[in-house]
């Protein structure tokens, strides 16, 4: 039996993205996209940890995710579990990004205040 993994969502970075390195010197990008669920008068907030591994895209995207821009991630979901700061057993849902595409700039990263739509600003992986 065929088993198909992939995932899409398209909400506003949380923070700017961190360029990260691992313990094998290996760098990746890591940012956390919030995607709201409207749901009757009610609007709740996901906040998904999205991973981006290719040296194309973190070097891309690095420069361009930053707090409130509008982005497009498509890519895998991976389940880790983890310790927390206080010893407890937890699960971290994490999208392990194929493609991040930038629809809009935060306006706060902007010149003159006003977003800017930059969707063939593409990282390919």
């Amino acid at each position: 039996m065929s088993v198909f993994n992939q995932c899409t969502f398209i909400g506003h970075a949380g923070a700017d993205a961190k360029l990260l390195t691992t313990s094998t010197s290996r760098q990746f990008l890591k940012f956390r996209l919030g995607v709201s669920d409207y749901s009757g008068k009610d609007e709740d907030t996901l906040w998904l940890t999205v991973l981006v591994w290719s040296t194309k895209q973190t070097e891309t995207l690095g420069n361009l995710v930053k707090k409130g821009a509008l982005l497009l991630v498509t890519g895998r979901l991976s389940v880790r579990p983890y310790v927390n700061s206080e010893g407890l057993e937890k699960t971290e849902v994490e999208v392990i990004a194929q493609d991040v595409q930038v629809l809009a700039r935060s306006k706060q990263h902007e010149p003159n205040g006003q977003a800017e739509t930059v969707s063939t600003e593409t990282a390919a992986a």
